[in-house]
């Protein structure tokens, strides 16, 4: 009975809870309320996710910084142990066609052509040897290892030689040669190393280098009339020694014998007809001065055979030196280089049936060399050449010049330089002299060879 009385009241109160529930989600204030709840509990669910990156980032870092001290540990354990021996190489150090350091570019050597070209004025208009433009050489060269112990050089000189005899007469020779095909023993024990085939000799340091390569537009006097119009280069075989020395200096000897022909302009060796062998010796001494200047000296005999006749013969002694130095600051692109060479000969010149005579003869040049600027250089030189040995001129004669010089870098792989020589010459009891202005371009295409030793960029 009591339950009946209840019911209606309970379905009232029912009824009134329905209706306040649907009024209450019509309120917007609830509604934001139930909104930041569930963003709230987004958060706290991204919350835990990052913990949980966090953690296994945590473990990543320690499990690295572990492999870190096990790796410093082997490097020290490494560097503490005495080396272990190495086994011994299945090839040997003169195979030429194995796996070895040659044997991956065999069929790809590195290639470079230099482009050498330019022009010139002289104040004498009956020099036709200089008032024009020329094509001083174009030479392709190239280099592969050809053993682990074996270098290979092949270098095609293409180039324009333009002579005037003392008529004014001129003369133009474009020819093809080898200037230099040798291979290189670099490695051989003892701190030997052999070069067998044609090369430049080494006759102080300015022989050793190209026409591209030199310091000035115009190789000087001395080396021009003792050693040749391109300098000396002979076929045979060359031997050098670092010595070992107390001091704990650079010290090297170096010993080459060779044909005595040396080429057609050679003013000393005696042709094709003259008993070979030349014996050419070496020895230079280089040392650091101080952390950012070095000095080198070096000391050079040449005996020959001057003509077919084996009691003709000559004596050539030379003696250079060079002093470089370079700003402590690399940035500052700032070096100087002091160099000069002497030579002297005593020689037997054939006359035919005037008999022959015996020629004594001197020459040196000497120059100084500043970079101011990573591109530009400025030097001045100066030459004092006799003669010994030439069919146009006396045993009198002699030549002296005075140039200044200014180079330019254009690019990395393009150079201008330009330069002004005042000479002044004995010919025939005669006192001349001549003006002259140099314009060179040198260009370089394919693999960028080292620097000449000059150059510091």
């Amino acid at each position: 009975m009591r339950w009946h009385r209840m019911a209606p009241a309970a379905a009232l109160l029912i009824t009134g809870w329905a209706a306040a529930q649907e009024r209450a989600a019509e309120d917007p204030v609830l509604q934001e309320l139930r909104k930041l709840q569930e963003r709230l509990k987004a958060l706290e669910r991204r919350h835990d996710e990052d913990q949980a990156r966090i953690r296994e980032l945590e473990k990543r870092l320690d499990s690295m910084a572990q492999a870190d001290v096990r790796r410093d540990e082997a490097i020290e354990t490494l560097q503490t142990q005495p080396p272990a021996a190495e086994p011994a190489p299945t090839s040997s150090m003169f195979d030429l066609a194995g796996g070895g350091a040659g044997g991956g570019n065999l069929l790809n050597p590195q290639i470079t052509v230099f482009i050498d070209t330019g022009g010139s004025i002289s104040s004498r208009g009956e020099n036709k040897a200089l008032n024009r433009f020329n094509l001083r050489e174009v030479e392709l060269d190239l280099r592969a290892a050809i053993s682990p112990s074996a270098d290979g050089v092949l270098i095609i000189a293409l180039g324009e030689e333009i002579e005037s005899d003392a008529g004014g007469d001129v003369e133009i020779d474009r020819h093809v040669d080898i200037e230099e095909g040798y291979i290189d023993f670099h490695t051989l024990p003892y701190h030997l190393a052999l070069k067998v085939g044609k090369f430049r000799n080494a006759f102080g340091r300015n022989n050793l280098l190209h026409t591209h390569d030199l310091p000035q537009v115009t190789r000087p006097l001395a080396v021009t009339n003792f050693l040749g119009g391109e300098g000396m280069a002979t076929i045979g075989a060359s031997l050098s020694w670092l010595v070992p020395n107390p001091l704990d200096k650079y010290l090297e000897a170096r010993v080459e014998l060779v044909n005595a022909d040396g080429g057609h302009e050679s003013p000393i060796l005696g042709g094709p007809n003259a008993e070979n062998p030349a014996v050419l010796a070496h020895f230079t001494f280089f040392d650091d001065v101080t952390e950012t200047s070095s000095f080198e000296l070096g000391g050079t005999y040449l005996f020959a055979h001057t003509s077919d006749d084996t009691n003709f013969d000559a004596n050539v002694f030379g003696i250079d030196a060079a002093y470089q130095w370079t700003h402590p600051d690399p940035s500052k692109f700032r070096s100087l280089l002091v160099q000069g060479e002497a030579f002297w000969s005593a020689n037997d010149i054939d006359r035919g049936l005037f008999g022959s005579g015996r020629n004594h003869a001197f020459g040196a040049y000497a120059f100084a060399q500043y970079q101011f600027h990573r591109d530009w250089y400025v030097g001045l030189r100066g030459d004092y050449s006799e003669f010994p040995n030439s069919e146009s001129r006396g045993p009198d004669d002699y030549d002296i010049a005075i140039s200044p010089y200014v180079t330019w870098y254009l690019t990395e792989f393009l150079r201008m330089r330009l330069e002004y020589q005042h000479r002044m010459f004995e010919l025939d009891d005669g006192d001349r002299s001549e003006e002259a202005v140099f314009l060179q371009f040198t260009g370089v295409i394919g693999a960028h060879p080292p620097h000449p030793y000059w150059v510091r960029r």
